[in-house]
């Protein structure tokens, strides 16, 4: 069971710091759920229950992996998937999963993406706009709090130390 003010990853929300464990009043009486609120829209809460949270749910990276993570990001390989709707099902799921190197691999693919259309003088789609947006606020923002540190620092020491 996790605990209050812990932080934990639930799904597309991406980091979010436990605030609460208590019995709410929505269907059963002593069922017990977690109240989450998302670190991007702190004005936002979300009710979990602590039965099913533990599927729904997953542990922040520590500092030392966030470390050796951001270290590493430019050992992985971009992967960019054509078709719109595999790309879109392909990095939900990395996203549910954590799977850290599928994540990079997608949002290297799509940065790439974007500097080569940028080139040509084309704006990236709305998907993958919608997709890298998705996937920097949750990878990153889990780095950012892992490594104690913003987002845009993440960003630009991966920029830094990358091939993109």
């Amino acid at each position: 069971m996790y605990k209050i003010n812990e932080y934990v990853i639930y799904g597309m929300q991406g980091a979010c710091k436990i605030k609460d464990i208590a019995e709410v009043d929505f269907s059963e009486k002593g069922k017990l759920y977690y109240k989450l609120i998302p670190e991007f829209d702190k004005n936002s809460e979300i009710y979990v229950s602590v039965q099913n949270g533990e599927k729904k749910m997953r542990s922040l990276i520590s500092q030392e992996e966030a470390t050796q993570m951001v270290a590493d990001i430019s050992n992985v390989k971009s992967r960019w998937i054509s078709d719109d709707r595999e790309r879109e099902r392909a990095y939900k799921q990395a996203i549910f999963e954590g799977d850290y190197d599928e994540i990079i691999g997608i949002m290297a693919g799509l940065y790439e993406k974007r500097k080569r259309r940028k080139k040509q003088g084309k704006r990236q789609t709305e998907l993958d706009d919608r997709i890298f947006r998705n996937t920097r606020n949750i990878f990153l923002g889990e780095l950012a709090i892992a490594l104690n540190t913003d987002i845009e620092s993440i960003e630009k020491e991966i920029v830094q130390n990358s091939k993109l």
